[in-house]
């Protein structure tokens, strides 16, 4: 959880990106925040040198009543993706504390706007199936750092009232009432579809929203279909690789198989991983969450050997980029220890969840859910290969 100091940073970092973007320093601003996000990775860089290139352009583009809706959405969703860099490299936040001054000496002070607490807009993708201990409802990373509740909210009518509540949307699904997120979000994408008209990037990104938290609300069919109409639209609008058609791809993808269609999921996040390692890499984030959706979809239709061979391959690229200890990590180990029972060798899952066990508890603790879940899972396959007694200790 991010301290309400490095929130407040990511929020004036992210109105610094919009006011720059339309003054004389954009180009100081660009190489300092790519370098920022990038760490140091060409792809990260790339990837970041595209999103501020899209916002300069719509920035320069607009024009009349949107201009003020479009500076503060496009602030919004900066400072989520700031935020996120200083979640996940507490060490940056010196560097971006002095771009962001260096940057506001050349530009008109500005009110800023709150941040999503975590993520950005559209929403990440959802968290990957699990055949295992987790729960296989699809629900994506619900940590936040704060709690927002809105009753009975009403549509915004004002451009400044729609940036804060596709904030506040945002925030309560992540609070874990998905449906009060949904109804909100559908409520935003009226207003939005009359401010900004029906393709407008920011638009889109509501559907996209829309359509994520109507599943996570348990409504899986819908989701796909919401998700399967948006795919042809940003593909037209935005390109069939840009960085949220990618992401459409990877939730229709889910969705499609928490709907009940595992073998089109599967052959979904296949075609998705061709794509991205393309692109990005074999290494890059979004390739490596794609390699472990798809294996899960492909030992959910039927091919935990399968299945088993993809986890395999996958956990020591996951323990080089990401470390021994961290939750995809691990998260990758007991997936490899599910499928490998799946597969056949109950006593070979025994004793890789035995290997997990004791790791979950040093890094979650004792009594964490996820700590229980190997529990369970361990006693489980150590029936499963012969020795009751000892499951039932």
């Amino acid at each position: 959880m991010l301290a309400k100091s490095s929130l407040a940073l990511a929020t004036q970092a992210g109105q610094v990106v919009v006011d720059a973007a339309v003054g004389d320093e954009w180009d100081t601003a660009e190489r300092g925040y790519a370098r920022l996000l990038g760490r140091g990775d060409a792809l990260q860089t790339r990837l970041a040198e595209q999103r501020l290139h899209e916002t300069r352009d719509q920035l320069m583009g607009a024009a009349g009543t949107d201009v003020g809706l479009i500076r503060k959405a496009l602030a919004v969703g900066w400072a989520g993706r700031l935020a996120d860099l200083l979640e996940e490299y507490p060490s940056a936040e010196a560097d971006l504390r002095t771009l962001v001054k260096q940057l506001q000496v050349v530009t008109d002070p500005v009110t800023p706007v709150v941040p999503p607490p975590a993520g950005k807009l559209p929403v990440p993708p959802p968290g990957a199936p699990s055949g295992s201990s987790r729960a296989a409802s699809g629900n994506g990373d619900a940590g936040g750092d704060a709690t927002i509740v809105i009753r009975g909210a009403q549509a915004p009518e004002q451009p400044a009232s729609l940036a804060k509540q596709s904030e506040f949307a945002y925030s309560i699904g992540r609070d874990k009432d998905a449906a009060a997120a949904r109804d909100q979000f559908a409520a935003l994408l009226a207003v939005a579809e009359g401010a900004l008209g029906p393709e407008h990037p920011d638009t889109l990104a509501t559907r996209a929203n829309l359509a994520y938290w109507i599943g996570q609300a348990g409504d899986a069919a819908t989701a796909r279909d919401q998700f399967a109409a948006l795919l042809p639209v940003a593909e037209r609008v935005l390109g069939p690789e840009h960085p949220d058609t990618l992401t459409n791809r990877h939730n229709l993808a889910n969705f499609t198989g928490y709907a009940g269609d595992a073998a089109a999921a599967r052959d979904q996040f296949a075609a998705l991983l061709r794509i991205r390692e393309r692109k990005f890499g074999a290494d890059f984030p979004d390739t490596l969450v794609t390699r472990f959706n798809l294996a899960c979809w492909t030992g959910r239709a039927g091919g935990a050997a399968a299945a088993r061979d993809q986890f395999a391959a996958l956990q020591p690229v996951r323990e080089r980029v990401s470390g021994p200890d961290h939750p995809d990590t691990l998260a990758a180990r007991e997936e490899l220890a599910y499928w490998t029972g799946c597969a056949g060798d109950a006593a070979a899952a025994r004793d890789q969840f035995a290997a997990l066990l004791p790791i979950r508890e040093r890094v979650l603790g004792l009594e964490h859910a996820e700590t229980l879940a190997v529990w369970y899972q361990l006693a489980h396959w150590t029936a499963r290969a012969g020795d009751e007694a000892a499951a039932r200790d």
